[in-house]
């Protein structure tokens, strides 16, 4: 029979990773401009890059590149 210890006191503090919005952004001209937006949806939905694709999450829209 195991017998397991308990741990006093506090937690240690994990560290979460930093949102990645501001990847999606641009400033140029003093105007902020959305990149690679549904086309669909409009402005603030963003395409999700796969291999040779973009989807759309919300609209299930996909643009598959030639390349």
């Amino acid at each position: 029979m195991a017998i397991k210890a308990k741990i006093k006191g506090k937690k240690k503090k994990k560290n979460k990773p930093t949102s990645k919005k501001y990847t999606k952004y641009k400033i140029e001209g003093g105007k902020l401009i959305r990149e690679k937006s549904c086309p669909r949806c409009g402005p603030g939905i963003f395409l999700s890059l796969g291999s040779g694709r973009q989807y759309c999450g919300k609209c299930h829209f996909t643009d598959f590149s030639k390349s």
